[in-house]
């Protein structure tokens, strides 16, 4: 069958689009379309590759990571080396799925119009029929992601109380699951706010007897966060109030969107 150029990278700057597209969102990673196009072009043409002779396993495999670490530095805005290896790992798993389920539809049906050669799919199809497809592909993905995020909510919000130096300050919250801080020492939980918050409750008491360093680890790496003592903490959630006696508020070096209190959600357990 012939192999049309075009045809070839058109094909898979649409499919890299959507693979990039659903790794950044199981990563959580925001990244700007710019460079979702551009890692995906940089895809199309490394599809070109279909047109090399086959050469031993190894050279083949370095090839394909070449080409994967290519497009994770180019879509993604990668923050360290951890932080490389763990887009560049959900980037592999998210190929791997896609390499699967389509060598089996060639194994199972060998269909017409389908190539699959070093590893690269070729679909002998219009470019009308593929723009469409993408399109219902793009609206049926949108669709599963809300209603996997109504089942399964990555964000839960909820109201927090913080009780410091005869001071009642209510909060907006979230339980996140991507916040597992606790307090090493077991005696309550640490909730994640802004400095002005702190500042709110601790005015006109010595910031250094409530003082307590943090260790936190995160995508960038492990660093140290400001945490301070207060007397109570209530976080309502489904009509159920939770209690805490001498929380610690951990300062974020980051603002705060959509909240101003983030915890964490095994205290609902």
């Amino acid at each position: 069958m012939t192999v049309y150029a075009d045809i070839l990278i058109l094909v898979n700057f649409t499919v890299d689009y959507f693979l990039l597209l659903l790794t950044s969102s199981l990563l959580h990673k925001r990244t700007k379309l710019r460079r979702l196009l551009l890692s995906s072009a940089l895809g199309g043409i490394f599809s070109l590759y279909i047109f090399l002779p086959q050469t031993n396993f190894f050279a083949e495999t370095a090839v394909r990571v070449l080409m994967c670490c290519a497009l994770c530095l180019t879509a993604f805005k990668v923050q360290s080396i951890k932080d490389f290896f763990r887009c560049a790992a959900a980037l592999f798993a998210v190929n791997f799925a896609y390499s699967g389920a389509m060598i089996a539809v060639w194994y199972l049906f060998k269909p017409n119009g389908m190539v699959i050669n070093n590893s690269v799919v070729y679909f002998n199809i219009s470019p009308l029929f593929l723009i469409l497809f993408s399109v219902l592909g793009y609206f049926i993905t949108v669709a599963l992601k809300r209603i996997l995020q109504k089942s399964f909510p990555e964000h839960i919000k909820c109201k927090v109380k913080f009780y410091c130096n005869n001071k009642v300050l209510n909060l907006d919250g979230i339980a996140d699951t991507g916040n597992s801080l606790k307090d090493c020492f077991g005696m309550s939980q640490i909730f994640i706010t802004e400095k002005s918050i702190v500042d709110i409750l601790l005015d006109g008491s010595p910031y250094e007897t409530r003082y307590r360093a943090i260790p936190c680890a995160t995508v960038t790496g492990a660093q140290i966060l400001d945490g301070y003592r207060i007397e109570n903490a209530e976080v309502m959630y489904n009509n159920r109030k939770f209690e805490f006696k001498n929380p610690v508020l951990a300062v974020s070096r980051e603002g705060l969107k959509d909240c101003q209190v983030i915890v964490n959600p095994e205290i609902f357990n």
